[in-house]
């Protein structure tokens, strides 16, 4: 069936032109297959040194394509193979260098930054005992890119412009060039930005070096959109995408092929974007790549709220939150392997520390007396220490029964407080309304009778006293009843208070916040109280962004059906671990404010993947007015 869908979507996008008549193409089959002729010179290969003058093309190839899995797999294959081979010292050093370079990149691009740091170091280090500094330059390299992933920008950008200062390689230097580019857009330094991914482009282009020209005119395409140059940048992304299809590029062409797809919708020509995005989508789910999934989702999710096709876009909205949870999952088997590796280099350190004790303990047998002594006293220390192993397992059982006992009195005790809070806020609620009643229509009402009647009186100085006193009284209860209830949330359509909350944020500078609301009609009707509560939580997470997350854009979306009122906040900022993540008070408050309402709230985020942020509300007639 999944097959059928991908045949469908891929005739269709490929027989379809646009209105200005260019065709949108793309791939009919998964791109990356090894070529046989590589895979036959590696199995044809004997020794050591064939086999790594064979796999050097193959780790290249699937370097090119972004095959990174595939990379690693070969590197510690061979490395492995290498350890145990009897090449000379001075020969498996000078074959490590390569291959440790070669691993670190693979980490580096799969995100498992620690492993590859720790490459880097390694082949830095052997390549100083060898005298190869164009291999230490290159690990240099590849250890401020790390920084740069993790978003370490100062120590980035320390790093290579230490390297520039150094190195003699016209090609380091001008990868160096991309790299500085790279993070000044993503710091938003727009002129620096351009000034040297220029600089790199025109030595890539002189060097024929197809792959590296293409992301340089990404990189300034992205420049371009940024700078309000739409009609520039899609002729970039439109060259870039071309050119990745012809030289299998399959990265880029994902990238700009989802770029044009969201200019294509800013311009509001939604069935061309359309028709690109789903091809894009078709060949993502092809190469199973997940990242490149999750963009264009979020693109499609976009254009069919756009577009008013808010049953599609919760469908998709729901299934990009599934595919977010995967990466995560994928994200964390990937940690756990390098604590994996890490365990096991510990362990056999271990079982190098208990040889030498094993040889120690050896030495003192000859020593007959001590050892007579031993005899003695090893089960008298035995037994000291069950005893003493007992003691403190009964002691850490108490303290747990304790801290069981305490966290179950805590728990009682706060939903006996969110109860008294409910409570409190309905009974509140409806004494203002009863008592803003009253004063509008008894007190207001009986002062504009006496008013009414005193102003039938003429000629008499005190009676034009007591009006403009009793007209003072008048309008002062009148302000006081108004107070008493917002009317701002009673009056003024909700979804255009939120949305001109928002406006004020949106200044350059800022991160691009875009709020949608479906269908606006309903969410205007729900109760005063869940609007005061909603319009709060959404001011903190808007604070909380700013001020935490450095995201380039933010996404709102407000959506009502059946009896669920669902609000989901995203970010493109630099995330956090949700297993060592503290939570603030604003979190706090927000939780809070969701239970009030026996709502649920989920935070999912990842380092540098930003925060996905899902509140559902139950639309409880009790709780909110109609």
């Amino acid at each position: 069936m999944l097959a059928l869908l991908f045949a469908a979507l891929l005739a269709l996008s490929c027989s379809c032109l646009a209105q200005n008549g260019t065709a949108f193409t793309g791939y009919g089959k998964v791109p990356v297959k090894t070529p046989d002729s590589l895979l036959r010179k590696v199995h044809l290969a004997t020794g050591i040194k064939e086999k790594i003058l064979a796999l050097q093309p193959l780790l290249a190839f699937h370097a090119d394509h972004g095959t990174t899995d595939s990379v690693i797999i070969y590197a510690q294959q061979l490395i492995g193979s290498l350890n145990q081979s009897d090449l000379s010292a001075a020969d498996k050093r000078s074959y490590q260098v390569s291959l440790y370079l070669i691993l670190a990149n693979a980490y580096n691009e799969e995100g498992l930054y620690d492993e590859a740091l720790r490459y880097y170091l390694q082949g830095a280090g052997i390549a100083e005992t060898t005298g190869n500094s164009a291999a230490v330059n290159d690990n240099k390299m590849g250890i401020a890119n790390v920084y740069a992933a993790r978003n370490e920008h100062d120590k980035a950008i320390a790093a290579y412009n230490d390297l520039l200062s150094t190195v003699q390689d016209t090609q380091l230097e001008h990868l160096v060039y991309e790299r500085l580019g790279i993070i000044f857009l993503e710091q938003k330094n727009l002129l620096q930005a351009k000034r040297y991914t220029e600089k790199a482009l025109a030595y890539f282009h002189q060097q024929h070096q197809e792959k590296k020209e293409l992301q340089a005119k990404l990189t300034l395409g992205i420049i371009a959109e940024l700078n309000q140059q739409t009609d520039e940048a899609y002729a970039i992304y439109n060259e870039v995408k071309n050119n990745a299809e012809q030289h299998q590029f399959f990265d880029l062409y994902i990238h700009a092929g989802q770029r044009m797809g969201d200019l294509l919708m800013a311009r509001k020509d939604y069935d061309n974007a359309k028709v690109l995005l789903s091809l894009v989508y078709t060949n993502a789910l092809q190469w199973n790549d997940l990242e490149a999934q999750l963009k264009v989702l979020n693109s499609l999710r976009n254009l069919h709220a756009v577009t008013g096709d808010y049953k599609n876009a919760y469908a998709l909205m729901t299934q990009y939150m599934g595919i977010f949870r995967e990466v995560l999952n994928s994200q964390n088997k990937k940690e756990i392997n390098e604590l994996e590796i890490k365990y096991q280099t510990a362990q056999k350190e271990k079982e190098i520390l208990n040889k030498e004790s094993q040889l120690n303990h050896q030495r003192t047998i000859k020593y007959s007396l001590l050892i007579g002594f031993l005899i003695v006293l090893l089960p008298i220390i035995g037994l000291l220490y069950m005893y003493y192993q007992k003691l403190q397992a009964q002691s850490k059982l108490n303290a747990t029964m304790e801290e069981i006992n305490r966290q179950e009195i805590a728990a009682l005790l706060k939903d006996k407080e969110l109860e008294l809070l409910k409570a409190s806020v309905t009974g509140q609620e409806k004494e203002r309304k009863r008592i803003a009643g009253e004063l509008h229509d008894s007190i207001g009402g009986n002062l504009a009778a006496i008013k009414l009647q005193l102003s039938n009186q003429t000629g008499v100085n005190k009676l034009e006293t007591i009006i403009r006193q009793v007209n003072d009284t008048y309008h002062q209860v009148r302000d006081l009843s108004h107070d008493l209830v917002p009317q701002q949330f009673s009056n003024t359509g909700f979804t255009a208070l939120i949305s001109g909350y928002i406006r004020q944020f949106n200044v350059p500078g800022n991160a691009i916040i875009t709020f949608q609301a479906f269908p606006g009609e309903e969410i205007d009707q729900i109760g005063a109280s869940l609007k005061v509560e909603i319009y709060k939580i959404i001011q903190e997470l808007i604070t909380n962004a700013q001020k935490h997350s450095h995201a380039s854009k933010v996404e709102i979306q407000l959506t009502r059906l059946d009896d669920m009122l669902k609000l989901q906040f995203e970010d493109d900022g630099r995330g956090f671990s949700m297993d060592t993540v503290k939570f603030g008070i604003g979190f706090q408050n927000i939780r809070e404010r969701v239970k009030l309402f026996d709502g649920v709230c989920t935070i999912d985020s990842f380092p540098s993947k930003g925060t996905v942020i899902d509140i559902e509300i139950p639309l409880n007639q009790e709780l909110h007015e109609a």
